[in-house]
């Protein structure tokens, strides 16, 4: 038989089971072999479904149900086998002296099962609402799924944030480190610790940052006793708003000037977007002026 594309779609979940009876079985195969529109959701849910199918354990119906069931189907046989009663067959008498064959009426066996048109419907119902009850279990694992990647996003953004300022203020708490703020520019909001040991290592930490998007970096510049401005590295954000960066191989100098920008990619050589924090480490306390 030809159906058509909503009919498909409406025995999707029974197909991908082999729960259909084999008329739709053969129906769906025959649609799917000549109609040239996508079917998506038989890839969809072939991938998810048969698991299902195979790992639920069946349902007893309540006993009213099955109850009903029965009596339905038993008022189902009565009335087919009125309709099938036909009306005594005259016989010609040219045929009376045949011997007419001799028809023995078995019992039907006990253990013979009868399947009604009430009953089929009411198990093809139970089979969608069962269908439609995976799909929703499905869903639902898939919302729950996704629900932990997001905590355990935020677990580890803040798990990060935590090791960042330990390591500033490790890193401060060394002989000989110097260490400076870094504050937002006018009308920003991004901030940051900067710590630079007698290694020549520069350990920064930023934090109150918009999130990045697409392509975009916050570019740190730096310039060595107002010398030229080098590029010295580059990080992104999330919704945390924070991250580090260690530059190395810092040029000794009496002070060290770091310079935050929002730059449209990593691959720009001078600064070009907006500055959101500054701040200077001093090597050298500058002199005081006398007076």
């Amino acid at each position: 038989m030809a159906i058509a594309c909503d009919r498909v779609r409406d025995l999707a979940p029974g197909f991908v089971l082999g729960a259909l009876d084999p008329a739709e079985m053969a129906a769906v195969r025959d649609h799917l072999s000549t109609c040239a529109k996508p079917h998506p959701e038989l890839r969809e849910m072939g991938g998810i479904l048969p698991y299902l199918g195979g790992s639920l354990d069946p349902v007893e119906p309540p006993k009213h149900l099955r109850a009903a069931v029965m009596a339905a189907a038993l008022e189902d046989l009565r009335a087919r086998s009125a309709e099938k009663a036909a009306p005594a067959e005259v016989v010609p008498a040219a045929y009376e002296r045949k011997a007419a064959p001799v028809l023995t009426v078995l019992e039907p066996a006990r253990s013979a099962r009868v399947v009604s048109l009430s009953r089929a419907r009411t198990v093809r119902s139970r089979r969608a609402v069962t269908w439609l009850t995976r799909v929703a279990a499905v869903a639902a694992i898939v919302s729950l799924a996704g629900y932990a990647v997001v905590v355990q996003g935020d677990l580890n953004s803040a798990h990060k944030s935590k090791d960042d300022t330990a390591t500033i203020v490790g890193a401060a708490g060394q002989p000989g480190a110097r260490a400076a703020v870094l504050v937002p520019a006018a009308g920003g909001k991004g901030a940051g610790e900067a710590v630079l040991l007698p290694s020549g290592h520069v350990f920064l930490y930023l934090s109150g940052l918009e999130p990045t998007k697409g392509d975009q970096v916050y570019m740190v510049w730096s310039s060595a006793d107002g010398g030229p401005v080098i590029k010295d590295g580059w990080i992104t954000v999330d919704e945390q708003g924070a991250n580090s960066l260690q530059i190395d191989d810092v040029p000794a100098a009496d002070s060290l000037w770091l310079m935050v920008c929002l730059e449209p990619n990593h691959s720009v050589n001078m600064p070009t977007g907006p500055v959101i924090a500054t701040g200077t480490i001093w090597v050298y306390p500058p002199a005081t002026p006398t007076v």
